[in-house]
């Protein structure tokens, strides 16, 4: 089993402005290949390469991704991606803004600050349709709600200190009523006692809890009026403008929705793909890798999804999300989020 302080399991949030940085990795062109259609009666000349960004190492929060790569989705819409890991020091944003990568997977407030600070960006989809943080306890010592964490110590690392602030005022608790403890992603000062409780991302740390033993207990800050979609698909407005780029974005969401509905039929796959050979370096361990492919897929999949097909945002999900960015100070409006691509990838299906 993984030491539980392995960062590799863990997506931290990434606090900061919209920064100039270089990233090298460009695809390899692939020889030959026939002209293939892309939704929207436009096309991807086969063998165009292009970058995909992740917001993380290649472990199973991109099982989609993983499985899109893995049974040719991507090249059969004429596209030769490469994944792109990322990691804490990585920013999508400005790698997609530099053309070394088309699309990138990204957090929402920071694209939002990066475009608010002059960035041609366009959020194109979201991952996840529900907010994936939450406050983690042990069943010895529950929390089941944010106003039981009043008067009790919770873990919060300096990185996660805005979204923090933000649900306390949408909960309508002063911050001075909880004992705030400075923590990094290591859920170990719980299972220590050295906390009560552990802000987490639900798909990481109540997972590695589980895993090590401890059983855990946990509220999302989504059923608690801070809903917030992420893990969003970025792009670049130009591209979405442009026939050619626009057919390659096209074509790549495609296969990303592609993917990820082989995914969420398969979870314990996607993860046998990040243990066995995108992420083999990191030394994953399989069974929180299958727990993690399982537990996302309750915020990758809902009723609108089911409806409009997967990373679909809804007019009232961006209206809500903005509100809830907006107590962090992150001024989303509407016209930064579309849907125009999925649009194109879905042709009013529910399945691409």
């Amino acid at each position: 089993m993984n030491d539980a302080r392995s960062p590799v399991l863990r997506t931290p949030m990434r606090r900061r402005g919209f920064l100039t940085a270089a990233l090298g990795g460009a695809a390899a062109l692939a020889a030959g290949g026939s002209l293939l259609s892309a939704c929207g009666g436009q096309s991807a000349t086969s063998g165009s390469a292009v970058g995909l960004q992740l917001n993380y190492l290649k472990n199973v929060q991109f099982a989609g991704s993983l499985m899109a790569a893995e049974k040719g989705l991507y090249k059969a819409g004429g596209l030769d991606v490469t994944l792109i890991a990322g990691g804490p020091s990585v920013a999508p944003e400005p790698v997609v803004q530099s053309g070394k990568a088309l699309v990138g997977i990204t957090h929402t407030a920071e694209v939002v600050n990066a475009i608010t600070n002059g960035a041609d960006l366009k959020i194109i989809g979201a991952g996840y349709q529900k907010n994936p943080f939450c406050v983690v306890s042990t069943a010895e010592k529950p929390i089941r709600t944010p106003q039981d964490m009043v008067g009790r110590k919770i873990g919060v690392s300096d990185t996660n200190t805005p979204v923090w602030q933000a649900f306390l005022a949408a909960n309508k608790i002063p911050a001075s009523a909880i004992n705030v403890v400075k923590i990094q992603f290591d859920p170990t000062p719980l299972a220590t006692g050295e906390v009560d409780g552990f802000m987490a991302f639900y798909t990481n740390e109540p997972i590695i809890l589980e895993v090590m033993g401890i059983p855990a207990v946990t509220f999302m800050f989504g059923d608690f009026d801070y809903p917030l979609l992420e893990d969003v698909y970025i792009a670049k407005s130009s591209s979405l403008t442009d026939p050619e780029q626009r057919a390659k974005v096209i074509a790549l969401m495609k296969a990303e929705a592609q993917g990820w509905q082989l995914a969420v039929k398969d979870p314990a796959a996607a993860a046998t793909l990040a243990v066995t050979k995108y992420a083999v370096e990191a030394k994953l361990d399989q069974t929180q890798q299958v727990r993690q492919a399982q537990a996302q897929n309750a915020l990758v999949v809902d009723a609108d999804t089911r409806a409009h097909g997967l990373f679909w945002m809804t007019d009232q999900k961006i209206a809500d999300c903005s509100r809830s960015l907006a107590l962090g100070g992150s001024k989303a409006t509407p016209d930064m989020f579309t849907t125009e691509i999925l649009e194109q990838v879905y042709q009013g299906k529910a399945t691409a």
